[in-house]
């Protein structure tokens, strides 16, 4: 016989005290538990990557290339124990609900992971265009771009790392702090664009060009993956979709306890 649904605040409560009342209690907070490991190596890996493009620091690059399989196997680890969960419980209701969103949670962190690789691999094509670097116009990057990856480069891993805490305890407060610095990401990514949009972007020769450009997105993109993470956390929490929910409005909504 199953158990009884209960209300997603009393569940979202248990995950976060460690006093699960589910009988399952063990494999959710076994499973979260990866979660929260993945996250946090991602983080670290984001920065590495961002070092290793900003400073041409190619053993920050190699290093995350390294270290990127660990990731993937605790994504399979998540995928595995996501599939003995459901085999062995059946959750419904509201234990079904946290199941699919660390699922969803579990996918965007193993994609941000992804995205500090390409960073990593467009640092590298970038010290191998340019093998003996000079300083002046025609650095790698120059001192402005540097000045403005690193803006991008904080916002995005800043995003990640709330997006984590915010799954450590399913907060919603910390969800909301992703979702308001996202206009902060885009302006800062957009400003990269424009630098090296300029008519001969510095003296950067196309292939350079590119490489930076291909970086940047990824930054872009993994703020983007930590906001997708958040609206999971709201998903657990509040036990409304908010994927394509205007964000100003949940926000508000949110911010004053105001029904959706």
């Amino acid at each position: 016989m199953m158990d009884e649904p209960v209300p997603a605040k009393a569940v979202t409560e248990d995950l976060a005290s460690g006093h699960l009342v589910q009988r399952y209690d063990r494999e959710l907070a076994g499973l979260r538990g990866i979660i929260l490991d993945m996250g946090q190596r991602v983080v670290e890996q984001t920065r590495a990557a961002a070092l290793a493009l900003i400073e041409g620091d190619a053993a920050q690059a190699y290093r995350v290339l390294d270290r990127e399989p660990q990731i993937d196997y605790l994504s399979l680890d998540a995928d595995e124990e996501i599939f003995r969960v459901i085999a062995r419980r059946q959750p419904t209701a509201v234990d079904l609900r946290i199941v699919l969103a660390l699922f969803r949670i579990a996918s965007d962190v193993e994609r941000a992971g992804d995205k500090t690789v390409r960073i990593a691999n467009q640092a590298l094509a970038l010290g191998a265009a340019e093998p003996e670097p000079k300083e002046g116009p025609d650095e790698v990057p120059s001192a402005e771009l540097r000045v403005l990856l690193r803006g991008l480069e904080e916002h995005a891993r800043g995003m990640l790392e709330q997006s984590i805490e915010a799954v450590a305890r399913f907060n919603v407060v910390k969800a909301l702090g992703v979702f308001e610095n996202e206009s902060a990401l885009f302006e800062a990514s957009a400003r990269v664009r424009q630098h090296l949009g300029q008519d001969g972007a510095v003296g950067l020769r196309p292939d350079r060009i590119l490489c930076l450009l291909t970086a940047a997105h990824a930054l872009e993109r993994i703020g983007n993956h930590a906001s997708n993470i958040a609206e999971q956390v709201i998903y657990v929490a509040e036990g409304k979709d908010i994927r394509y929910r205007n964000r100003e409005i949940l926000i508000e909504t949110l911010r004053h306890g105001h029904a959706f």
